[in-house]
């Protein structure tokens, strides 16, 4: 298996084991932490390891891990929910609408897809009071569970959506019949001119604390919000966090005065940020000037891993998991 995976892995010979399929989960990912509690209390044996595949492996990798007796199954995250689709035998109804896997089931030499992201931005989604106008920001894997769970929640309300890509999220909002609803901001600075927005939803990655190498230089979205246009962002040759901030000084200044500006004109706007690493986001910090409800993804991470956790074990006793996944954080 290591010969298609970025990260080396010891599985313990003989011993069943589950993954999270990702660019670079043995970096970011907190599934394997939650797994691994709840296998360590039930004295199991079965582990989860992450799994660091590139884009040019992950075929060859679904076909080694489909011909392993020992493997069960597991997540999928980053950058993978949506290209996963195309090597799987059979894909859940429901994931099947929403456009995205996040969770994978071995059954004898068959990988069924499931999504458990919908569970888990839904249960957050559940404590907010009614919204007439939302804004969602991202069209990714996570972000089109988020989408099918606002439009569920929110029926009658006045959605706004912008990515960077318009028409990917334009052909995702066709393929669920909620286009006509919707408008689309087409530019960042278009969406400094919206008022009365009453929820902002953050699914895009930005904000999130970790090192992303491209064409062998470094960046990190930790110090920036999706609010802002990050097409001139300078990198660096190395994972030097003072240098990226010297060098990005006037942008992440700018930014400060975009997500300023955007909850002056959206005072009662809540905040939903999808991301939980690090918890208080630049986007979820700049939001609590107002006292608004803000809500970080730690939640929405917990029960989708064990939502996740169940269907792959083949577990009923979800409260019994969440409070052992809890345990010590």
């Amino acid at each position: 298996m290591n010969r298609h995976l970025e990260n080396k892995l010891k599985i313990t010979k003989n011993n069943k084991y589950t993954l999270i399929i990702g660019a670079n989960p043995s970096r970011t990912a907190r599934s394997p932490k939650l797994w691994n509690k709840v296998y360590k209390s039930q004295e199991s044996k079965i582990r989860m390891y992450p799994a660091d595949v590139s884009v040019k492996k992950l075929s060859s990798f679904i076909q080694c891990i489909k011909k392993d007796p020992l493997f069960i199954g597991g997540s999928v995250t980053i950058p993978y929910k949506i290209s996963i689709m195309k090597y799987l035998d059979k894909i859940d109804i429901k994931a099947k609408k929403i456009g995205s896997v996040n969770t994978i089931m071995k059954v004898k030499s068959k990988l069924i897809g499931f999504n458990t992201d919908y569970d888990g931005s839904i249960t957050t989604l559940n404590k907010l009071k009614y919204k007439k106008k939302i804004l969602v920001l991202g069209c990714g894997g996570a972000a089109k569970a988020v989408i099918f769970s606002l439009f569920k929640r929110f029926k009658n309300a006045k959605f706004y959506f912008h990515n960077r890509n318009f028409l990917k999220i334009k052909k995702y909002l066709m393929s669920i019949n909620h286009l006509k609803k919707s408008r689309i901001i087409k530019n960042n600075a278009d969406l400094l001119k919206l008022k009365d927005i009453d929820l902002l939803v953050n699914t895009t990655s930005i904000g999130f604390n970790s090192w992303i190498k491209k064409d062998k230089k470094y960046y990190n979205l930790n110090s920036f919000t999706p609010l802002s246009n990050l097409n001139k962002l300078k990198k660096t040759s190395n994972k030097n966090f003072s240098k990226f901030i010297n060098l990005n000084k006037n942008m992440i200044n700018k930014d400060v005065n975009n997500v300023k500006k955007f909850f002056s004109e959206n005072l009662k706007c809540d905040v939903f940020d999808i991301i939980y690493n690090p918890k208080i986001t630049k986007l979820i910090k700049y939001g609590h000037s107002n006292r608004n409800n803000l809500y970080n993804g730690l939640e929405m991470n917990l029960i989708q891993a064990a939502k996740a956790f169940m269907i792959v074990n083949k577990s009923n006793k979800l409260n019994l998991i969440k409070k052992r996944m809890k345990i010590n954080g």
